[in-house]
Order: structure tokens, then sequence, then C-alpha cells
């Protein structure tokens, strides 16, 4: 059955959505801080380490990061390397490949590198074992920047392997994927494109940090990058792109991408924010390192290329404490969203994302855990009023319908099934599902499995509610 839904619908976006007999409302989910997992406080991380990346290695999580210090002239800057088996407690192995201040007793695995470094572990079936693990890091002279592919058999000794693009800027983490479903790679780069001046956009000479991507069959022959569209809404500056395939279904990507926000000029409000003397003193370095702050937002893809993407921050920087409020802040690990136990008795798993702190600090720098439920990035919400969702017609597959949602206690949501005509068809309206699960069964009065293949309409009616996802499964 062509254009058939089946498997984890995650409502991300408005695509499946009669928005003409819609009330509900779309909304991002703010990620929930938990405990810092790692401070990195070893003489060769220095007090600016940042881009951290981790991949999942069978039972094992790698995580990839760069130390280094701002104040260092000249700024030397070195990839570092953790690991963890359940994605709280991390370690530094010490590995024995870079010597600092004459001992190997450390976990770097490169020294010296231009600005960033990302891995991917490749999934693909004909990828040689000597290329299994990939990494991408911008190298640059004084002419011009290219993107440097290096490939490693076992994840910690690296070679160069090839210059996979020239002629962007690249300058912070690009992410690499492979993607099962279209048997091909996916590159995400930085870079920067041209557009009209306002206050709104908070561009600066017409320049504006964005995302590309490029494409691959084979590794070595790449497509030119193309801007990634998010269908018309507000072009202001993404700095990291921060995109993942999903785990939950590799059919999805989602990007938690960096939006980078300079004002033009020192306000009032600069003087009330959190750490004003160390922002003036930045600002003799560049006035941006003063006058930028950042977030962070979250989008999601099919294909790559085309996004819907939330303008309402996923991660703000927080409360002031002194340290925040800086350029720095919101920046998620790349790679590998971790699915990580609850931390209540018989709760589900949840999924966690990995941000550091304390960024131009002279202080070292933490590693903090954010957490969401599954699939909870975004979801339709009604208030204590019922309100309505309803679906454009649509054709499923499967036997069972399973929903993602939650409610108060005297809150609810009721699903009609209705025929492409908004007809109601007898034996498919529920009761009243009430509750807070990842995964509920609704039950009907007739087998859904008999409705396979034939045109239907979803309608949710909603009070004190909220639906994050659905999915069909045999």
């Amino acid at each position: 059955m062509k254009n058939t839904v089946t498997g984890l619908v995650p409502f991300w976006d408005d695509s499946m959505i009669d928005a003409r007999y819609t009330d509900a409302t779309l909304s991002v989910n703010p990620l929930q801080r938990r405990e810092p997992v790692m401070r990195f406080d070893k003489p060769w991380e220095g007090r600016s380490t940042c881009y951290f990346n981790i991949i999942r290695d069978g039972d094992l999580y790698r995580m990839y990061y760069l130390g280094w210090t701002y104040t260092d002239n000249p700024i030397t800057i070195n990839v570092c390397y953790a690991e963890s088996r359940d994605g709280i407690r991390w370690e530094r192995p010490s590995l024995g490949i870079c010597e600092y201040n004459g001992s190997k007793d450390n976990n770097m695995i490169i020294m010296g590198i231009h600005d960033n470094f990302t891995v991917m572990k490749d999934e693909n079936p004909s990828c040689p074992p000597e290329m299994r693990y990939k990494a991408l890091m911008m190298v640059h002279d004084e002419k011009a920047r290219a993107l440097q592919a290096l490939v490693s058999a076992d994840g910690l000794h690296f070679t160069p392997h090839a210059i996979i693009s020239d002629g962007y800027h690249y300058d912070t983490q690009n992410t690499l994927l492979w993607n099962p479903h279209t048997k091909k790679y996916y590159c995400f780069i930085r870079d920067v494109h041209r557009a009209p001046c306002d206050e709104k956009s908070r561009c600066n000479e017409h320049d504006v940090r964005g995302i590309r991507v490029m494409e691959s069959s084979d590794f070595a022959h790449w497509t030119e990058p193309a801007p990634l569209s998010f269908g018309g809404s507000e072009d202001y500056p993404l700095y990291t792109n921060c995109v993942f395939s999903y785990p939950y279904d590799t059919r999805y990507y989602v990007g938690f991408p960096t939006r980078y926000v300079e004002r033009r000029a020192w306000s009032r409000n600069y003087d009330r924010l959190c750490g004003k003397e160390a922002r003036l003193d930045r600002m003799k370095l560049h006035p941006r390192y003063g006058l930028v702050v950042t977030d962070c937002v979250f989008m999601s893809s099919r294909d790559g290329y085309n996004w819907h993407r939330f303008d309402e921050a996923i991660l703000t920087p927080g409360i002031e404490n002194g340290d925040n409020w800086v350029y720095g802040d919101g920046y998620p690990a790349c790679g590998e969203l971790v699915v990580t136990p609850s931390a209540y008795e018989n709760e589900p798993d949840e999924l966690s994302l990995y941000v550091y702190d304390k960024h131009w600090t002279a202080t070292p720098t933490n590693l903090i855990r954010y957490t969401c439920r599954r699939d909870g990035f975004a979801s339709f919400k009604a208030p204590y009023a019922p309100k309505t969702l309803k679906t454009k017609p649509f054709l499923f597959d499967g036997s069972v319908l399973s929903l993602n949602f939650r409610t108060s206690a005297r809150g609810g949501i009721i699903l009609r099934i209705l025929d492409e005509y908004s007809h109601p068809i007898e034996g498919y309206t529920t009761c009243e599902l009430f509750g807070d699960s990842v995964e509920r069964i609704v039950d009907f009065d007739k087998e859904l499995s008999l409705l396979c293949g034939r045109k239907v309409i979803f309608e949710f009616t909603m009070s004190d509610a909220e639906i994050f996802s659905m999915k069909f499964s045999n």
C-alpha cells in the first residue's frame, strides 16, 4: 500500500493534521535538567571543554570531546575519549596514545586539531572493517577551509582518509549519518548564507549562520551541500546542527541546533544580566563574545532536507547563576540520543541529551544530563476545556494501535475513527482514555485490522491532556 502510515507516528509537526478542524495546540516540550555526569578537571582538558559527541557501540557508549582553554596563546585543542555502559556513569580509560607532560596515562586520542571532531560508527554492511569508524574535522590554512574525513578500525586510532568537501565554513560540529532506508550517507555542515538584515533576525552584514546537507552512496562522491528548508520560517542564525537518527524509528531525523542571537549593542539589560564583568572582559577580544547569547531549538525531518522547526526553545540557558547566559550555552552532545533508565522503579526508560556548562570561565566544565520521555520532544496539548485533534485522511497498516499520551485525573481523550468523508465508522470509538503511558494499547469494539488499506480520519477529543505519538503494529 503506497504511502501507508505504519510504525511510529510522532506528533512533532502538523503534516498529518487537518488544521481546519484542529484546535489542540502543537508545542515543544522543554528538556528536564538532571545531574552532572562528568567534571572535566584534567590538565589536558583545559577550561573550555566542548563539542561532545556520543555514539552507541553495542552495549557501550563512546564519547569524544574537545579539551582546550580559550585564553591559551596559541590555543591547543585535544580530542579526548570517555565511555559508559548506562549513559549515567562515565569513565576516562587510560589509552596510552598521546603523551602529555612526559606521560601517556591519559584519555586523549589526538592532539592539536583545528576546531572540531565528530565520530560515527558506520552500520553500512558494505563498510570495510578498517573504515568502521568515521570522523569529520575541519582543516584549514590561511586561504581556505575544508572538511576532512578520517577512518578507524577501533574508534581510537584515526588516520586521514579524504577531503569530502571544501569551500564552506565547517567551523562547528559537522555530523555524519548512515541511513539504512535510503542506503546513503548524509553529512550536515555549518555554513553562512546571505539574507536581508533586520532587527528581528539579528543578522550582521547580511551573513546568517546556517546548516547544509550533502549525501553520498559510497562515501567517496558527494552532492553539493544544499541549505536545509524550514518551510518559510524565520531565517535566524543556527550554529551547531546536532542531527541524529531517532533511535526508536530511524526513518526520522531529529535535530537540536544551537540558536545564535547577536544583539547589536550593549543595553541596560546587560548591566543586570549575570556575569557582567566577565562579559565586558571578553568583549576586549571581540564584541560578540560578550553580546551573543545562545539557546537550543528542536527540529525534525523525514528526508534530511525539509524540516519542521519549533521557534520556542527546547533548552534555555536556565536561571542566571553567574556562569550562564553566554555564547556557548545550549550545545547538546551530537551523534546519539542515549536511552537511560528512569530514576524511579517500574517507570519507562528516558531519552538523555548531554550539555556542557561554564563556558568562558576559569573553572572546570561539567557535563549535565537532560531528559525527555520517549517521543516527547513535542506534543499536541489541550487545556481543561475540550479541544480537538483531527487528522487528514490516511491509510494505515497494522492490527494494534498504541498511544503515547498523558492526562490529568479528571482529563481524558476519546478517539473516533471516521471514514474519509468524516462519517463515524461503527465500532471504532474508544472509551475515555486517561492515565500516563508511553505505549497504551487502544481498544475498539471491532478489530482494527479490518480498516487496513481503507482511508480513515482519526479524531481525538482531548481535555487536560496531551498526545506525543501513536504507533501501528501487528
